[in-house]
């Protein structure tokens, strides 16, 4: 393994680690603040292997938190609307620029627009529970059959659905709170 690729592994386990983290705070905002640190590291993770869609989505992942912990934005159909139309934007990109698999594309796409409307919701419990049953087993495929596998991201998506079934274990009777 060359040092590029090695870097971008440790860059994935760190970026691991805060994702992880993120799913343990009971504050939808410093979850959001927390997986766009993260996102940023996974960005930079997937562009050192050449795997494009990561990168993009990660990138997407960084403006997305920005506009959903505003609370008067956040609740609008037309951020939502707007957030989905830029994933679109995204996917085409990364299709027609970037030459990007086909089915790459569709499972991170499908894995972004269903993380965004969970989020969109601003509702601790659907969110966890969509990243759980949907955006991580989405992310865990693409981690898995990328050219260059990314070890952090199948750990992360891995350890993410763990981390959820604890969340929800732990804050089963006080519940979350919605902003």
């Amino acid at each position: 393994m060359d040092i590029q690729i090695f870097s971008a592994q440790a860059l994935g386990i760190v970026a691991m680690i805060l994702t992880i983290l993120s799913m343990q705070f009971r504050s939808n905002v410093k979850l959001f603040i927390c997986q766009e640190i993260s996102g940023a590291l996974f960005a930079l993770s997937f562009l050192m292997m050449g795997a494009w869609g990561g990168m993009i989505m990660n990138i997407y992942s960084l403006i997305r938190p920005e506009l959903l912990r505003h609370e008067h934005i956040a609740k609008s159909k037309w951020t939502l609307f707007g957030l989905q139309t830029l994933l679109v934007i995204c996917a085409v990109l990364l299709l027609f620029v970037f030459k990007e698999a086909w089915y790459l594309v569709l499972i991170i796409t499908t894995a972004q627009m269903s993380g965004t409307y969970f989020m969109w919701t601003q509702n601790g419990k659907i969110i966890r529970i969509g990243q759980a049953s949907v955006v991580s087993p989405l992310w865990m495929t693409y981690n898995l059959i990328i050219p260059v596998p990314s070890i952090g991201g199948v750990l992360t998506e891995s350890i993410n659905i763990a981390s959820v079934i604890i969340s929800l274990y732990r804050y089963r009777k006080t519940g979350f709170t919605q902003r």
